[in-house]
């Protein structure tokens, strides 16, 4: 018997033995409330002050205060399962309780239940006394009209908000400074239907029903009108503001993530494609470490040696062995005056499989942030506790922040567990326990509980001066709530004080616009405020009245010389938004002084569709030596492509023939970005260039002909700067291929710079002829093994080109050895019957699926002596065209950061059944264009507009959804199984041995 068969007999023995016995995985004891303060470890002074337990609470993961202190608190005590098991009639268990401290001693002693009945509820925000609470697939209000403490009003305001993965269901619902709500849908979606409440009419109140593709993608409403919008996000359990309404979300591996771009300034450009609208300000799991004080649990270790020797096929979760982050949860600014200075506007996050409590420092970068570990080599809360389960974190009244704790035996999705491991453990065990905490500073004393509910308004008013964000927006809350026109004349003198808060200032102006009364004269003194963080906001309170004054549209304009970039920012969105001649002259500013931030970029072009030729044209004649030369090329190019895809043809005419000048001022590179813009912009309506030029007069025909031809000279003409050429070769892809051929092929010279090459072969994908791939197999011998990569992915994305492939592959012209594993198995799925066969036969012992005798075959490798520097030989011709380690490679699929904390079965395992753990972000996807070609890779980012893929040595294609014919997807890792036919047993000893050293 071997190694193998061994150590799976003994696991098998064992599990079999404790079913047996009915003991199970030998269990991880509960600290009881009175002994849980002691099992913390706290930086810096700072304690874990218990204030709530059970029996007053149970599974608590989030709370909302209301104006009196009171808090209430969402149990989610249905976690991970959707409803109580053999319930008759079905029954939900998630609640909603009212904790009330009724002596002031700062701990809650009162508790109600308010409200129960919830399926899966995970949030709640206060509203008119009462509160909205997210429970999917709804959203619920719920308010005490006969002071008992439990709700008698039960209203469903939303529902279809998605069920599918109960760690990726909507939650934590904020205030937002606007006087809208917003929530975090992580991922779930759903289509969301409600009723929107218009203004009074003739006969009264009007509702009209609505409903709301959330696809992936957060949301907002407006509790006054209940009117709900889709907005960018769609990460995890995590929605947070600063005190200047940025918004940060996390995902499991990304704790700190910053939302750049709002959905509805996108929205109106379908012709603009972007990469992301979100930006990770920290380090992601893979490079985040994690200093934990408890030991992993029992059936964990367990479950790694299983996993090391028969894994099952599930998701790829967040359970990386202990030592990096895989578990963000509750990302939360500090934004109290509590704590010492320097804590303000740190970000907090809970690694809830590490029972602890991360700190990150915040610092803006540019229009979005860099953010950074707070506490070297250790954590700023750290448990012994396997129990502490820190979920969320709120603001409290106090000052200090508040924690949701969990408080479970396993916090695990029930997908990541084997089911016979599953077997042996109650994944709701401590469904019936919970803890809250207060994080207090040292020296804290605890202050009096807030009585907000009968305070006066002008004390309210008072209260927006406060260093504590809860006081504030409670304070605006109820100013907008009670709807006092007293408030009026305080907070306009708030506004016009510019000695004044800068964050009271802001409150006020959006109380005032809460109230209905940010008039004119509001409004136009405030762009004289010196904050930035402000200013910001003052242009976006001009963009939604910028249509009843034009001294509106001319203050967003003039915010477009800011000095701030953050505040031109908001200009270059909130351009698009005034009619176009009103916009642009401040497009025009920003074009010249932020060109080179791609960022802004992104927030020019979403506003430049109806103005892009005017703006293209006064890039190309403002002076060079003040633009950034790579911005300025791009900006032009996709200007053009906004004129073009707008299908105003006099705009082209112009900008085609500036294009065509053949004059030495006029650089090379600028003309070709103009025509590189029209083929892309009328390629995205399905028109071509030729077929227009026609229209466009005789001289414009005879210009754009002449530009060709230098087009394909400049194209061959190897003794000129490759970055002049790559332009050129780009454009060869709208040429006729008797035209382009002849460029192309001399591109693909040994001689040429590799990035020509490449560049060359992506344009010889674009044409569908049988000639391509004669051509490409005839210089497969001389071609570098990045460039038969390319050549590879160009030969297997048209069915053309599959059996000239297939004959190379049996005569020997390409040897098998040198098709990458996932260019083998796009091969085997050829989907022409006689071509399969033939594929298959080529293919011989190259037998997808058959994992288990492989592994088999190589526990050898796991005795044999190592040599790591003969292994970092391996990963570098292996792995890195996709993988990132110690600072070598590239990161398409997962940093291999945390490889070094797994064992060798693990690492042997992980290489050979890549398909053994899934995530979806590393799913192979295959996209069908409307032109006949293919392209794969995983999806990097989607948006309204398109996606972009991404694949091996970082390679991207982006492309519209207008140029998508199909998306499918092979259900498998975007690294393929078959990694055996290309290392040997002590290949593979090496490649452990290295990975393991760590680099």
């Amino acid at each position: 018997m071997n190694l193998r068969a061994c150590l799976t007999l003994t696991l098998a023995l064992l599990v079999a033995t404790m079913a047996a016995a009915d003991e199970g995985f030998p269990r991880v004891v509960p600290t009881e409330p009175d002994q849980a303060e002691k099992s913390f470890e706290v930086l810096h002074g700072f304690r874990m002050e218990l204030i709530a337990a059970e029996p007053l609470v149970a599974s608590p993961v989030d709370l909302a205060y209301d104006e009196d202190g009171r808090a209430y608190v969402v149990e989610m005590r249905d976690y991970p399962y959707p409803e109580e098991k053999n319930a008759e009639p079905k029954e939900f268990p998630g609640t909603v309780r009212l904790l009330e401290d009724t002596d002031g001693d700062g701990r809650f002693d009162r508790s109600t239940i308010f409200a129960d009945q919830l399926a899966w509820p995970t949030s709640a925000c206060c509203w008119k006394g009462g509160v909205f609470v997210a429970a999917a697939p709804d959203i619920w209000y719920f308010k005490d009209t006969g002071g008992d403490g439990r709700a008698d009003i039960r209203r469903k305001v939303f529902t279809g908000f998605g069920r599918y993965n109960v760690q990726a269901i909507m939650n934590n619902l904020r205030w937002g400074l606007d006087n809208k709500i917003y929530g975090a849908a992580a991922g779930n979606g759903g289509k969301v239907a409600g009723t929107l409440r218009v203004p009074p009419v003739e006969n009264g109140t009007r509702s009209v029903p609505t409903t709301i593709d959330l696809a992936r993608r957060d949301f907002r409403f407006d509790p006054v009108t209940e009117k709900l919008e889709a907005i960018s996000g769609g990460e995890r359990f995590g929605n947070t503001f600063d005190d200047w309404g940025n918004r940060f979300v996390c995902n499991i591996r990304n704790p700190v993530q910053h939302v750049v771009l709002e959905q509805r300034y996108l929205a109106r450009n379908p012709h603009l494609v972007v990469p992301s609208v979100i930006h990770d300000c920290a380090e992601s799991g893979d490079q985040l470490r994690v200093f934990r004080l408890s030991p992993p649990e029992p059936w964990r270790v367990f479950r790694a040696q299983r996993w090391a020797l028969e894994g099952q096929a599930m998701p790829r979760s967040e359970l990386i062995g202990a030592g990096y982050w895989t578990s963000s949860s509750g990302v939360s600014i500090y934004r109290g005056g509590a704590y010492p200075p320097e804590f303000r506007g740190n970000v907090f996050i809970g690694e809830v499989a590490g029972n602890l409590i991360h700190r990150q420092v915040l610092t803006r970068d540019g229009v979005t942030f860099k953010s950074r570990r707070a506490d070297e080599n250790t954590e700023f809360v750290r448990s012994r506790d396997n129990w502490f389960r820190p979920v969320n974190f709120v603001n409290a009244p106090d000052g200090t922040l508040t924690v949701l704790d969990m408080y479970r035996e396993t916090i695990e999705h029930p997908w990541s567990i084997p089911d016979d491991i599953k077997a042996q453990l109650d994944l709701t065990s401590g469904k019936d326990r919970g803890r809250i905490y207060r994080l207090s500073p040292p020296n804290f004393i605890v202050p009096k509980s807030p009585q907000l509910a009968g305070t006066p308004t002008a004390t309210l008013v008072a209260y927006l001066h406060s260093p504590d964000s809860w006081w504030r927006e409670t304070a605006q809350r109820l100013i907008v709530e009670r709807q006092d026109r007293d408030a009026v004349a305080p907070l306009q003198k708030i506004v016009a004080d510019r000695n004044d808060s800068p964050t009271a200032r802001l409150h006020a102006l959006y109380a005032l616009d809460g109230l209905g009364k940010l008039d004119d004269p509001d409004v136009l003194r405030a762009p004289r405020d010196n904050p930035p963080e402000v200013a910001r906001h003052i242009v976006k309170l001009l963009e939604q009245r910028n249509e009843r004054s034009k001294s509106f549209s001319n203050g967003i304009s003039s915010r477009a010389s800011n000095p701030d970039v953050s505040v031109r920012f908001q200009a270059a969105l909130s351009l698009g938004e005034l009619k176009p001649d009103d916009a642009y002259a401040g497009l025009r500013t920003l074009i010249v002084s932020d060109a080179g931030d791609p960022w802004m970029r992104t927030a020019i072009l979403s506003s430049a569709s109806q103005v892009a030729d005017r703006l293209a044209l006064d890039l190309i004649g403002a002076d060079s030596k003040d633009i950034n030369r790579r911005g300025r090329l791009e900006l032009v190019r996709r200007l053009t492509a906004l004129a073009a895809a707008a299908q105003d043809e006099r705009a082209l005419a112009r900008l085609l023939h500036v294009a065509a000048w053949n004059d030495a001022r006029q650089p090379l590179e600028l003309r070709l970005a103009i025509l590189t813009g029209a083929h892309e912009g009328l390629a995205s309506r399905k028109q071509r260039l030729a077929d227009l030029l026609p229209k466009l007069g005789d001289e414009t025909v005879n210009q754009v002909n002449e530009l060709q031809t230098v087009v394909a000279k400049t194209a061959a003409a190897s003794d000129l700067p490759a970055l002049q050429r790559l332009p050129a070769l780009e454009l060869l892809a709208y040429s006729p291929w008797p035209d382009a051929r002849g460029a192309l092929l001399a591109s693909l010279q040994p001689r040429e710079p590799q990035e020509v090459q490449q560049s060359a072969l992506r344009v010889l994908g674009r044409f569908a002829d049988a000639t391509v791939a004669t051509e490409l197999i005839s210089r497969w011998k001389q071609l570098t093994p990045p460039l038969r990569e390319e050549t590879a992915n160009v030969l297997l994305s048209r069915p053309l080109w599959h059996e000239p492939l297939i004959d190379a592959l049996e005569n020997g012209d390409i040897p098998l050895a040198q098709l990458s594993m996932p260019q083998r198995l796009r091969l085997a799925a050829v989907k022409d019957a006689p071509l399969a066969e033939r594929a298959k036969k080529v293919l011989g012992s190259f037998a997808i699926g058959q994992r288990k005798d492989v592994i088999d075959k190589y526990q050898a490798a796991l005795t044999q002596k190592a040599d790591p520097a003969r292994g970092a030989v391996v990963y570098r011709r292996e792995c890195a065209n996709c993988h990132k380690f110690a600072n070598e490679g590239h990161e398409v699929g997962p940093n291999l950061a945390t490889i070094v904390h797994r064992s060798p079965q693990e690492i042997l395992i992980h290489v050979l059944d890549p398909n053994r753990e899934l995530s979806p972000n590393f799913l192979d996807y295959s996209v069908r264009l409307t032109d006949g070609r293919v392209l794969t890779g995983l999806i990097a980012t989607e948006t309204d507009a398109g996606l972009t893929l991404r694949r091996a040595e970082n390679q991207e294609d982006t492309v519209l959804r207008s140029e998508i014919d199909e998306i499918t997807s092979s259900g498998k890792s975007l690294m393929p199984e078959g990694l055996e036919q290309k290392i040997s047993h002590q290949e593979m000893a090496d490649l452990i041995g290295f990975l393991r050293k760590g680099g």
